[in-house]
C-alpha cells in the first residue's frame, strides 16, 4: 500500500515536472523566435527579447540549460553587434562558446557563434581573426546542409572586401550570397550591401536602384522601421550627390512610416542625415541640433566607425559657427575613425592575400599562417588533454575520475589562455613580439623613471615584396631585418608595429648629449644596417628603408602614442625626401589654427585671396612656350603670404585637398580661356595630390573638369603617389587618359622608381626633378644620368621636361642631351595669369632665331 502510494507521488510529481519543463521550453522557444524576428529591423528589441529569454531557463546547469543559455547569449552578441558595441558583443560570444564545452558538437549553434565571433571581428578590425570564425562556420552549414546560413556567411565576406575598398569583388559575394540561397531577408540584406558597395564606387543610379529594391522587400515584409532604415540610407545617398531636396523627402518619408512605432537606436542616424543636409544648405544652426541629438549618449572620443562622417560635417558645423573647440572635437574623432579605416582596410586587405575562398567548390580555404598556428596549437592542448584523461580514467575509480576531469579542463583552459596571449604578444608569422608586447613593454620602462625612444624602421615597398616573395619568404625577411637591428646592443626590444615596419626601444640615457644631431646619427645607423642586400630563397634582395623616431617620456602612459608618432616621423622623413627623421610635431602646425586655416581657406577661394600662379615651360624643340604649371598662393589680408607647406599637407591629412584640387582645376581652366582670348593656345598643368588620386569621385569630377578645357589639361602625379597603390591609381590614370587629359610624372628620381610599373603607367611626360640639373654643368655623373633618363622616356614614347632650369649654360647642355622642355625660375619665375599674357607676348615678340638662352632676358 506505502508502495503503491509513493509510486503515485512520483508519477504526479514526474508530470509536473515534464510540464514545467515544456511550458519552459515554449516559453524560451518564443522568445527566441521573437528575437531572431526583431534581430534585422530593431536590434534593442532583439537585445531585450533575447535577455528576457533567460528567465525561462530554470536550471542552467543542466546540459540543456546550458545550450538554452549560449543560444540565448548567441542572440545578445548579435544584436549587441549590430548596435556597435563589438567589445560587449566579443565578451558575451565567448561566454557563450564556453557553455559549449573544451570540445563542441559540431551543431547549428556551434556555427552560429563562430560566425557571430567573426562578424565581431570584423567589427574590431581583426579579420585574421573573422577569417578563422568564418570558415568554422561554414565548414558545419556545409555538412549539415544549411544552404541560407551559407548565405549569410558569403555576405560578411563581401562585407569584408567593402572594407578593403574592393567594391567590385564585394559585389560578386553579394550576388552568389543569393544565388545560394533566397528570401525577403537575405535578398534585403543583399540588396542593402549592393547598394552600399555601389555608393562607394560612386554609381549614382546602380545605388538608387538597388535600395529601392530592398525598400520594396522591406514593405512586403510589412515592417515600418526596416522601411524607415533604408529610406535613410537613400537619403544619405542625395546628400553624398549634393541633392538635398530628394534627401529631405526621403526622411520625411522614413519619418512618416515609424510614426507610432517607437524609436530605435538607429533613429539617431536619421538625425545626422538631417544634419548632413543642413549643413549642405549652409543653415548652420539647425545643423548643430540635428548633430547634438545624433551624438547624445555617445563618448566623442570612443564612437564607433558609422558615425565618421557625422564628425565629418560636426566640424565643418562648429567651425562655421564660430564654436572651435567642438570643432576641433569633432576634427579629431574624425581622423580617429579615418585612420582606423584605412588600417581596417589595410588588415582586410592583408587578410584577403591569405585567403581564397571558390564558390565553384563551395569551400572557405583559410591560408592565414597565424590563425593555422594558432589552431595548431590549440588542437595540440586539447589532444595532451584527452590523453591525460584517458590516462587517469584506466585505472581510477569514477569519483577520483571525475576529479581528474575537472583538474585536467582547467589545464585545458590555462593551455587555451596561453594560446590566446601568445597570438596577442607574438605575431604569428614570425615570432616577434607584437605591437601590443612594445607598447606594455614600453609602459614598464616608462613607469620605471627610463626614458625611452621608439625607433620605426619601414621597408620601402613592402607590400610589393610581400606579394613577390609569398607570406612565408617574407616572414623570413621581416625576421632577418629585426635580427639586423639588434646587432651590436647588449640589450634591445625589438618587435613589429605593423607589416613590413619594426619597431624597436632606445633607452635615451645611452645618448650623451641627446642632441637631435645625435639621435640623427643613430637613426643613420640603424638605416646603414641595410645597405647589404638579403639572400632569401635563392633570391637577392636589395634593401632600402626609411627611419622615423620620437621620444617617450618619463613615467608616460601613452605608449601607443609615441609609437604612432614614430611612425608618423617616417612619412615626414618620405615627405622632406630624407631616409630618416625624428618625429616634429610642428609640421602639424598648432591644431586649432590648423583648424582655423582650413575653414578660412573655402573663404580664401571664393575671396580672391587664393589664386593660381604660372610657371611656363620651354618646349626646346620649337623654342617656343607651349605649357604652364599652375602654383597656389595664398595672401591672407591679416597675416599675409602663407607658404603652401602651411596648409597643403594639413588639407591632405584633413581630406580638404580634394575641394582644394576641385577648385584649382575650376580656376585653371577659367584662366586658359583668359590665355586662348588673348591669342595663346597653351595647355596647364595641375598638380594632383596622393591623398586623392585613388578617390573614385574625385577621378569622375576631375575629368568631367578637364572636358571643359579648350586646348587641354595636363594632371601632374608624383611616382610615390602612384606606387602607394598601384592598381587602383592605374585604373584611375587610365580614365583620365581615355578623358584626353595628358598626364605627368613629376618629380622623376625621387621617389620610387620601378621600371616595372613606369612601363604600365599610361603618361606622356617626364618631369626630371631639379636635383639631377642643377649640377649637370659641373658633374659629369648628373650629365649621364640626365641623358639615361632622357632616352627612357624617349624609348616610352614620354617627353622629358627637366626642373630647376637657372641660366643659359644648363639650358644649352640639357638641350643638346635631347631634353624636349626645361622649366626654372632663370626662364621665368612663377606669375598670375594676366602677367603670363604678357610674357607670352614677350616672348612672341622677341627675335627667337639666336636659340633658346635668348628666353633668359624675359623672365
Amino acid at each position: 500500500m506505502c508502495v503503491r502510494f509513493v509510486i503515485a507521488i512520483l508519477a504526479v510529481v514526474t508530470i509536473f515536472a515534464a510540464d514545467a519543463r515544456a511550458q519552459e521550453q515554449s516559453g524560451f522557444e518564443g522568445a527566441i523566435a521573437e528575437a531572431r524576428a526583431a534581430m534585422m529591423r530593431d536590434p534593442s528589441a532583439a537585445l531585450e527579447l533575447a535577455e528576457g529569454a533567460e528567465s525561462f531557463v530554470q536550471n542552467p546547469q543542466r546540459y540543456a540549460g546550458q545550450q538554452q543559455l549560449a543560444e540565448a547569449e548567441w542572440l545578445q552578441a548579435e544584436a549587441t553587434t549590430r548596435l556597435g558595441r563589438p567589445v560587449e558583443a566579443a565578451e558575451i560570444a565567448e561566454r557563450a562558446l564556453e557553455r559549449l564545452g573544451s570540445n563542441p558538437q559540431p551543431s547549428k549553434l556551434f556555427a552560429d557563434l563562430n560566425v557571430a565571433r567573426g562578424r565581431i571581428a570584423m567589427a574590431m578590425g581583426e579579420f585574421d581573426t573573422a577569417f578563422i570564425s568564418f570558415s568554422a562556420g561554414y565548414e558545419v552549414f556545409q555538412g549539415i546542409g544549411d544552404t541560407r546560413s551559407q548565405a549569410i556567411v558569403l555576405q560578411s565576406l563581401g562585407s569584408i572586401y567593402t572594407a578593403a575598398g574592393q567594391y567590385e569583388r564585394s559585389l560578386d559575394y553579394f550576388e552568389d550570397a543569393r544565388a545560394r540561397h533566397s528570401d525577403p531577408s537575405l535578398d534585403l540584406a543583399a540588396l542593402n550591401n549592393t547598394a552600399n558597395a555601389h555608393r562607394e564606387i560612386g554609381d549614382y543610379d546602380a545605388a538608387l536602384s538597388e535600395y529601392r529594391a530592398a525598400l520594396a522587400i522591406a514593405e512586403a515584409m510589412g515592417s515600418p522601421v526596416l522601411e524607415a532604415r533604408i529610406l535613410n540610407n537613400i537619403a544619405a545617398l542625395h546628400v553624398q550627390f549634393e541633392a538635398f531636396d530628394e534627401a529631405e523627402a526621403a526622411l520625411g518619408d522614413a519619418y512618416r512610416r515609424v510614426e507610432g512605432a517607437g524609436t530605435g537606436e538607429w533613429i539617431r542616424f536619421l538625425q545626422g542625415v538631417e544634419a548632413q543636409i543642413s549643413a549642405g544648405r549652409g543653415n548652420y544652426t539647425a545643423a548643430r541640433d540635428h548633430l547634438e541629438r545624433t551624438f547624445e549618449g555617445i563618448p566623442l572620443d570612443r564612437s564607433p566607425q558609422n558615425f565618421a562622417e557625422f564628425h565629418e560635417v560636426g566640424t565643418e558645423i562648429y567651425a562655421a559657427l564660430g564654436q572651435w573647440e567642438q570643432a576641433l572635437i569633432h576634427m579629431r574623432a574624425f581622423k580617429r575613425l579615418d585612420d582606423e579605416a584605412r588600417n581596417v582596410a589595410a588588415s582586410a586587405n592583408s587578410a584577403l592575400l591569405g585567403a581564397d575562398f571558390e564558390f565553384a567548390e563551395q569551400e572557405l580555404q583559410i591560408q592565414q599562417l597565424r590563425g593555422e598556428r594558432l589552431e595548431q596549437d590549440l588542437a595540440l592542448a586539447s589532444a595532451q588533454v584527452r590523453t591525460n584523461i584517458l590516462a587517469s580514467l584506466i585505472g581510477a575509480v569514477v569519483l577520483i575520475g571525475f576529479l581528474i576531469f575537472g583538474a585536467t579542463r582547467y589545464r585545458a583552459e590555462q593551455a587555451r589562455k596561453r594560446v590566446l596571449a601568445e597570438a596577442l604578444y607574438v605575431d604569428g608569422e614570425t615570432g616577434l613580439p607584437s605591437r601590443r608586447a612594445l607598447e606594455e613593454t614600453l609602459d614598464e620602462l616608462s613607469a620605471g623613471g627610463f626614458e625611452y625612444y621608439v625607433i620605426a624602421l619601414e621597408l620601402d615597398r613592402h607590400v610589393h615584396l610581400r606579394s613577390a616573395l609569398g607570406f612565408a619568404a617574407f616572414a623570413t625577411l621581416t625576421k632577418l631585418i629585426a635580427e639586423r637591428l639588434q646587432q651590436g646592443r647588449a640589450k634591445t626590444h625589438v618587435g613589429l608595429i605593423s607589416p613590413g615596419v619594426i619597431g624597436v626601444l632606445l633607452n635615451a640615457d645611452e645618448l650623451v648629449t641627446r642632441s637631435d644631431d645625435e639621435v640623427e646619427r643613430e637613426l643613420w645607423s640603424v638605416a646603414a644596417h641595410y645597405k647589404e642586400p638579403v639572400v632569401i630563397d635563392g633570391v637577392t634582395i636589395d634593401l632600402s628603408v626609411v627611419v622615423g623616431t620620437a621620444l617617450n617620456p618619463v613615467e608616460s602612459h601613452e605608449a601607443n602614442l609615441t609609437i604612432k608618432n614614430a611612425v608618423i616621423a617616417i612619412e615626414q622623413a618620405r615627405s622632406q625626401l630624407r631616409k630618416y627623421a625624428i618625429y616634429d610635431e610642428s609640421l602639424f602646425g598648432n591644431p586649432a589654427q590648423n583648424l582655423a586655416l582650413m575653414s578660412r581657406m573655402s573663404t580664401a577661394m571664393e575671396a580672391g585671396h587664393i589664386k593660381l600662379h604660372y610657371q611656363p615651360k620651354l618646349d626646346l624643340r620649337t623654342n617656343t612656350f607651349t605649357t604652364a604649371e599652375a602654383l597656389m598662393r595664398w595672401t591672407d589680408p591679416e597675416q599675409g603670404p602663407i607658404a603652401p607647406d602651411s596648409y597643403i599637407p594639413f588639407a591632405e591629412e584633413t581630406g580638404r585637398i580634394k575641394e582644394l584640387t576641385l577648385w584649382s582645376l575650376k580656376q585653371a581652366v577659367m584662366d586658359q580661356y583668359a590665355l586662348n582670348k588673348a591669342g595663346h593656345d597653351i595647355k596647364l598643368a595641375i598638380n594632383i595630390s596622393g591623398a586623392i588620386l585613388t578617390d573614385t569621385d574625385f577621378a569622375n569630377k576631375a575629368a568631367q573638369l578637364a572636358n571643359q578645357s579648350r586646348t587641354g589639361l595636363i594632371f601632374e602625379v608624383t611616382e610615390t603617389a602612384i606606387m602607394a597603390d598601384i592598381e587602383t591609381a592605374l585604373k584611375t590614370l587610365h580614365q583620365w587618359k581615355q578623358a584626353g587629359i595628358i598626364l605627368s610624372i613629376d618629380d622623376y628620381g625621387t621617389g620610387q622608381s620601378s621600371l616595372a610599373y613606369l612601363k604600365r603607367i599610361p603618361a606622356s611626360e617626364l618631369k626630371l626633378d631639379r636635383t639631377f640639373v642643377a649640377e649637370v654643368i659641373k658633374s659629369q655623373r648628373d650629365r649621364m644620368l640626365v641623358k639615361a633618363t632622357v632616352d627612357l622616356a624617349h624609348n616610352l614614347d614620354m617627353t622629358l621636361t627637366a626642373e630647376g632650369v637657372e641660366d643659359g649654360e644648363t639650358l644649352a647642355a640639357l638641350q643638346l642631351m635631347g631634353c624636349d622642355l626645361a622649366q626654372g625660375y632663370g626662364l621665368c619665375r612663377p606669375c598670375s595669369v594676366m602677367e603670363l599674357i604678357g610674357f607670352l607676348q614677350r616672348a612672341n615678340d622677341a627675335d627667337a632665331a639666336h636659340g633658346p638662352g635668348d628666353h633668359f632676358k624675359l623672365g
